[in-house]
């Protein structure tokens, strides 16, 4: 019997239908545990194809009537092989077309929201944890933080009958490539941000500041926030009284770090409680909406990443009790590093450097090696 791919798609389209599949990873171990594919329906195991020399897959490993999907680097002999081998014992295998790269690419959306006046969906690069969203309003649509593979964005445009108007950075990327100039080049839409840097060149980008922006049948108030670190620009844009986009701000379940080194539980404070003091007037039944997440378990019944500020309210309330608006009882380490490469990345949504296809390829991947 010969081993048939499966690409990510077809894998989500089943896992959504009750399937549930064994990705057996046959990268090295450090790569693995650097970077995984995760998913609501996937067990990861990782067994180092050098290792499957000496190792017996057993059903201690795999259970035998899994379905078990191969993941490698790329699409090799080694993969093959390791594939033949879990054939002869009976098991049911598939590899994954792409290898892990194929993962890397994939985006997953969402329709969180509509009503008269928007239509709010989320896109989710489940390899990164990068979250992106499209508004769409009056035959207009506002891409906030958008990845690097823009015909997402315009198939969306396209489907909505709409014109991508907008598109808005909440803060300077250093995870990933943003999509913002290249959907510029290609609909001239206007790009905003509020970031101190973009007047040193001539990047075409308008700054966002506090006050409400009106677009099509939307009113959006924008609060730019007064915190440092990576993200010292970070904006808030709450739409409506229904959802609050915020950027790195607010994660689910707890609000977001600055990432940098030196002063950085200085900086986690002062963010901590700035977002508090921003938040205090809105609604307990307001939906947040991050830009990033960190567990796969993040993704909620309604199959996107968000939560009702009310809860989160209360998450900060049982922290202030147990005084740790200074994260003071964290992990020492609870506060993480910048990859060395972040810099790079930043320098080039900062419009500091080019980045080809290619480049910016590399730069996303390296950063999760």
């Amino acid at each position: 019997m010969d081993v048939k791919p499966i690409d990510v798609q077809s894998m989500m389209e089943r896992m959504s239908q009750g399937e549930s599949y064994v990705l057996l990873d046959i990268r090295r171990k450090n790569t693995f545990q650097n970077w995984q594919i995760k998913g609501m329906s996937l067990q990861a195991v990782n067994v180092p194809y050098f290792d499957f020399k000496e190792l017996e897959v057993n059903d201690k490993l795999i259970p035998q009537h899994s379905r078990v999907v191969l993941v490698s680097k790329y699409n090799d002999d080694a993969a093959a092989k390791v594939a033949k081998r879990l054939l002869d014992k009976g098991y049911r295998v598939s590899y994954l077309e792409g290898g892990a790269f194929e993962w890397d690419d994939f985006y997953l959306p969402c329709t969180i929201m509509t009503d008269s006046k928007m239509k709010l969906m989320q896109i989710n690069r489940l390899a990164s944890g990068c979250l992106s969203y499209c508004i769409v309003t009056a035959n207009r649509v506002i891409v906030v933080d958008p990845s690097r593979h823009i015909e997402q964005y315009l198939a969306i445009a396209d489907r909505e009958h709409a014109k991508i108007t907008h598109v808005i950075d909440t803060h300077v990327h250093t995870d990933h490539v943003s999509g913002a100039l290249e959907l510029l080049r290609r609909t001239g839409a206007e790009y905003f941000m509020a970031y101190g840097e973009f007047h040193q060149h001539d990047i075409p980008v308008q700054l966002l500041r506090r006050g409400t922006m009106h677009v099509g049948s939307l009113d959006i108030r924008v609060i730019v926030l007064d915190t440092e670190g990576e993200t010292r620009g970070n904006t808030l844009l709450a739409l409506g009284s229904e959802c609050l986009l915020s950027g790195d701000a607010i994660a689910v379940g707890e609000v977001g770090i600055p990432d940098l080194p030196g002063s950085a539980q200085e900086w986690a404070d002062k963010q901590f409680n700035t977002v508090l003091r921003e938040i205090k007037s809105m609604s307990d039944d307001m939906i947040v909406l991050p830009a990033h997440y960190s567990d796969i378990q993040a993704v909620n019944a309604g199959g996107y990443v968000g939560a009702v500020l009310g809860d989160l309210r209360l998450g900060a309330e049982a922290m202030a009790r147990v005084k740790t608006l200074t994260f003071a009882n964290r992990p020492k380490d609870f506060v993480a590093a910048l990859h060395p490469i972040s810099d790079d990345i930043k320098e080039v949504n900062l419009g500091l450097q080019g980045a080809d296809a290619a480049r910016a390829e590399f730069l996303e991947r390296d950063v999760r090696a």
